[in-house]
Parts: C-alpha cells; structure tokens; sequence
C-alpha cells in the first residue's frame, strides 16, 4: 500500500474507532485520547497500521513514496517524524469521532470515515500509473528496467499486509462494539 493510502486509512479507523466505542465516550467525562477506546485504537496503530507501512518504506520504499522521493535521500529522523505524523492522523481522525460521537452526530463522523476511504481510492487513482511499475526511483525517473505490479514481492506483501491490517480493523472494531455493549 502506498503512504496517501495508509494515511487515509489511519485517519478513517480513528473515526471508526471512536464511533466502535461510542458507549464509552458518550458517558465518559475524560478527554478522548485518555479513554480506553483510544488505548485500543492506539495499540492497533502502533502494533499494526505504522509497522506495515515501515514495511513497505523499508523493502518497497520508492514505490511506497510514488516515486516522488528518492528514499535513499531521505534522513532516517524525517521517515520516522513521518511515522509518527501517521499516528497523529489517526488519533486526530479519534478525536473528530468523539466529537461527533459526544455531539450525537454519529451520521456525520461516520461520513468523514467513508470520505477519508474515498480520499484514498482517489489517490490509488490518481497514482494507478506509477504504482503499476516497480523498481527504484532511478529507474522511474530513467524509464528502465521497471517490472509490472503483478509480478513479485510487492504485490504478496501488499495482499499479505492488506489482510493484516484489515482482519486487526475489523478485530478491533468489533471488540470495541462489543465492548461498550457488555459494560
């Protein structure tokens, strides 16, 4: 997956997170970043959304970056600011389903949700001619020795990652639908 789409996904399950655990948010006087929900959500994010995309920034990283940046050239402090500022999308996609939990405007959070999804199917089309080559960034910028998408390593991982991170979504969604339904 490329970096425009896990950043959408990460601000789209922070939403979905927040409306999974509405039971606990609506009675909850605590900021939302300190409830329990958000501690689920914040595991799921760093123990699955921020490893799979250092995954395909560490083994597929000029494809990750759409050939826009030579990874090589890019400082490790800055990938890891970057990491980071994923986590930050997500709490901040968190909070704004809070708010809308909290300002019973449940509708409306779960719309941003769909619409931040869409943001990424938008740039998986906007992106669709350089995300089906892959090689280096020189080789981009070259136009040689690039290989179709279909055919090796990144595509297994991609599928593989997918699965991943959509069975620990779903996992997530559902424990703390769950959840908040037992307490």
């Amino acid at each position: 997956m490329p970096m425009p789409i896990l950043v959408c996904l990460a601000f789209a399950s922070g939403v979905a997170a927040a409306l999974a655990g509405r039971s606990e948010l609506r009675v909850s006087p605590r900021p939302p970043l300190l409830t329990r929900t958000f501690g689920a959500y914040f595991l799921f994010a760093v123990l699955l959304l921020v490893p799979i995309s250092v995954y395909f920034y560490a083994f597929h990283g000029d494809w990750f970056l759409l050939y826009l940046v030579d990874v090589r050239t890019v400082p490790s402090a800055l990938a890891l600011l970057g990491f980071l500022g994923e986590l930050a999308i997500g709490a901040g996609g968190f909070i704004m389903g809070a708010s809308s939990v909290r300002g019973q405007r449940e509708a409306a959070g779960g719309a941003l949700a769909v619409c931040a999804v869409l943001a990424g199917v938008v740039a998986l089309v906007v992106g669709r001619d350089r995300l089906a080559l892959v090689g280096t960034h020189a080789q981009f910028e070259g136009g040689f020795g690039l290989r179709p998408y279909g055919s090796g390593a990144l595509m297994q991982g991609t599928v593989a990652m997918t699965a991943i991170l959509l069975i620990g979504l779903a996992y997530l969604l559902l424990r703390l639908q769950w959840g908040g339904r037992r307490g």
